[in-house]
């Protein structure tokens, strides 16, 4: 009887930057709230439906309309629009590397701001 020999299972390497992490899903982006609570944000990786949405929002609020004509006229609700625009911030952010200091790598969350939180 041959001896069984073990096989190790080929560990993926965690992702290096928070960028990478974020667009792999191997990272929970949170901010944190003045209660403590933490709130769940998406990353809108380039390409991707939602980061086209919040993206052709965002151009329409940089031409002066306001949040609520664009909500009123895509169907959505004002604190929708929002958060869609927070969002896209928050991936531009985090391409740029302003949150880099808040990942090491192997964690699976990462808190990028939180409220209250002086910006010295």
């Amino acid at each position: 009887m041959a001896a069984k020999t073990a096989t190790k299972k080929s560990d993926t390497a965690a992702p290096k930057t928070l960028k990478d992490a974020a667009a792999t899903g191997a990272v929970r982006l949170l901010r944190q709230r003045k209660n403590g609570t933490l709130r769940s944000l998406p990353y809108l990786a380039p390409g991707s439906d939602q980061r086209t949405q919040a993206e052709a929002v965002a151009a329409r609020r940089a031409k002066g309309e306001t949040v609520g004509a664009i909500a009123t006229d895509l169907n959505l609700s004002i604190a929708t629009v929002r958060r869609m625009i927070t969002n896209l911030l928050v991936a531009q952010q985090i391409e740029k590397g302003d949150s880099a200091d808040r990942y090491t790598p192997g964690e699976t969350k990462a808190v990028l701001s939180v409220v209250g939180e002086d910006a010295a």
